[in-house]
């Protein structure tokens, strides 16, 4: 998506803002030129420079209040197309000509023109300031409004993406999509979008008053343009590339910090804090020449510009001068065409860094254009249903699921009913975890159906089946949050009282009640300041409070000490008592009493039974028992 399109997507929801910076950029272009306008009685009735000696006014002279004849020598013929343009583009006689028609019915004679002129120019001022201050917050409220809304869909989009869409983007580069390059673009509408549309109109209002003031020699130093747009164009093609190598750089900086902060036991527990350290000094190195090389582009435009406006300063006064001493210009219309000429840089200015600030922005804007267009392959299918509840079985049928093009389910056919406990073993990569993922729908089948009760699970709708099922893991999820609302989760309908019966069933409330502020403690990023097994039953008393009639167990206690497991294992049998279980676990001895033991190999189930069963049938349960038990 290209950058326009998708930045009208957000900026369309205000349009009322946009007519009211509309309105206030063009009194601000039209003041800024009345401003030129009046330069010419300022200096023509006010300071009376065009009185030559002669005479009251001196030969050549004007009465205040009429334009001077002066540009007879460079007249351009009304019936010619430059006369033509002349006459149409002729915004300032309009100005003048309302100025005038102030003067008379006002009464303002060449003794009073001097009060006027100064209080007109202060109105002026004061509406310029007005308008400008209007239309840079208006430009404020639609840039924040707009990156806002964007940041918000981002991290909607992300949250709501498949397991898969999160295997394919590391969390460093999520990471920079929704926080650096929404940054980026937020600092480009918010900063430089009021430049875009302040400084064209005005642009366009000095271009036409200097062409007003004489027509030929505004046409000269128009022809000079492209000399100054080239420039600009180069470094703004130059500042894209490199804005988008270093929105590049920051996300693999972004995911080393991610990963360096998150395993900080294991760097440590290796002595890697060097070789951290090193890797990261070599991306900043990285990220240091693409920023360098931009900034290169960034301060080079403005002295290049600069310099080729100087050579054509000079080259004007040139021209200015003996203009003058042929007396085809004034004094007065010099100082204006001067002015007006003047004035025209500050706009060309701002728009070359307008240009420069953008080609950061569009790079930023296709990125995340890239995240926001990435389809959510899980997603309610039209016309899904709720599920009320879970009442008779869950089949698997003939499920086919992979990875790219490595099959790891192979026609997997299984049923659960409801109550039972079923548990899932096998060697690593026989596809255990892989099959309880699907339930939940963070993947779904290739080929093959699951069902619940008779219903296929993706013909209901995805926050109705979650609703069905509690999941806890051997990685807790746990936020750096209070104990309290990382039990709770979300739900502030809560009492402490049901949190904490969910604790005391989870074995959590004594260890709880000891921390320093019982259940309003903070816990840390993940639960650090817990040991595992603390997590682990804080995880439990969150699943006992969903109170889902289906349950996961994803290798619950492999990573805890006996004692801890002793605990989370009478937390988990609360846990799991009246409810339909799917247990994964390496630990055998964890599984012993389930009342079905599913064994998997190569993404087939191969045995199905009892613990005894299984043991007097022989094969891999057997030989992965003997592994575990014998001595």
């Amino acid at each position: 998506m290209t950058t326009v399109p998708f930045l009208w997507r957000y900026g369309r929801r205000k349009r009322g803002w946009a007519l009211i910076a509309l309105a206030s950029v063009l009194t601000y272009a039209l003041a800024t030129g009345g401003l030129v306008v009046l330069v010419e009685p300022i200096f023509g009735e006010v300071l009376m420079t065009d009185q030559r000696p002669g005479g009251a006014l001196g030969a050549g002279a004007t009465t205040p209040g009429e334009r001077p004849a002066v540009e007879a020598p460079v007249a351009v013929p009304e019936d010619g197309w430059l006369g033509r343009m002349k006459q149409k583009l002729d915004l300032k006689g309009a100005l003048e000509e309302g100025y005038q028609s102030l003067k008379r019915r006002l009464g303002i004679n060449q003794e009073n023109v001097v009060y006027l002129v100064p209080l007109l120019m202060v109105l002026v001022l004061l509406v310029r300031a007005g308008a400008s201050f209007l239309s840079g917050y208006s430009f404020q409220h639609i840039g924040l409004g707009m990156t806002t809304e964007m940041r918000n869909d981002l991290f909607r989009r992300v949250v709501e993406q498949s397991s898969r869409f999160h295997e394919e983007h590391t969390s460093g580069e999520l990471v920079s999509r929704v926080v650096t390059d929404v940054t980026v673009m937020q600092n480009a509408v918010t900063s430089r979008l009021l430049d875009l549309f302040q400084q064209t109109p005005t642009l366009i209002v000095l271009v036409v008053v200097l062409l007003n003031i004489h027509f030929k020699l505004a046409l000269i130093c128009l022809v000079a343009t492209p000399v100054f747009v080239y420039p600009i164009f180069r470094f703004g093609k130059g500042m894209w590339q490199t804005s988008h190598s270093s929105q590049e750089r920051m996300a693999d900086l972004t995911q080393l910090l991610s990963e360096a902060t998150r395993g900080h036991r294991v760097v440590k527990a290796f002595g890697m804090e060097d070789f951290e350290h090193q890797r990261f000094t070599e991306a900043t190195d990285r990220h240091l020449q693409v920023k360098l090389r931009s900034q290169i582009l960034n301060h080079l435009s403005g002295p290049v510009v600069a310099s080729l406006a100087a050579v054509g300063s000079a080259a004007f006064l040139i021209y200015a001068g003996r203009a003058v001493r042929s007396e085809q210009l004034t004094a007065s219309l010099l100082v204006q065409f001067l002015t007006a000429l003047m004035m025209l840089y500050d706009p060309i200015r701002k728009l070359n860094k307008v240009n420069l600030i953008l080609q950061e922005a569009r790079a930023a804007v296709q990125r995340v254009a890239g995240i926001l267009a990435v389809p959510n392959e899980i997603h309610d299918r039209e016309g899904a249903r709720e599920i009320d509840g879970f009442h008779e079985a869950i089949r698997f049928e003939g499920v086919v699921f992979g990875y790219d093009d490595e099959a790891v389910l192979k026609g997997v056919d299984l049923e659960i009913v409801r109550g039972e406990v079923v548990a899932v073993v096998g060697p690593s990569g026989a596809g255990k975890s892989t099959l309880i993922n699907l339930l939940p729908r963070f993947y779904d089948p290739d080929e093959g159906r699951i069902t619940i009760d008779g219903v296929d699970h993706r013909d209901v709708t995805l926050e109705s089946l979650r609703r069905q099922i509690g999941i806890v893991t051997q990685d807790t999820v746990l936020f750096d949050e209070t104990v309290r609302n990382n039990i709770a989760y979300g739900r502030s309908d809560l009492t402490l009282e049901k949190v904490r019966e969910a604790a005391a069933a989870a074995y959590a409330d004594d260890f709880i009640m000891k921390l320093p502020a019982g259940y309003d403690s903070r816990i840390g990023e993940g639960g650090q300041r817990l040991s595992g097994g603390q997590r682990q039953r804080l995880a439990i008393a969150r699943a006992l409070l969903k109170n889902a009639p289906i349950l996961i167990l994803d290798e619950a206690t492999s990573q805890l000490d006996s004692e801890s497991e002793a605990l989370v294992q009478k937390a988990l049998y609360n846990l799991i008592r009246a409810r339909t279980a799917l247990v994964i676990a390496h630990r055998l001895s964890t599984v012993i009493s389930a009342d079905r033991i599913i064994v998997m190999e190569a993404g087939r189930i191969t045995q199905i039974g009892t613990h005894a069963q299984l043991l007097d049938e022989g094969g891999i349960y057997k030989r992965l028992y003997d592994l575990q038990f014998q001595i």
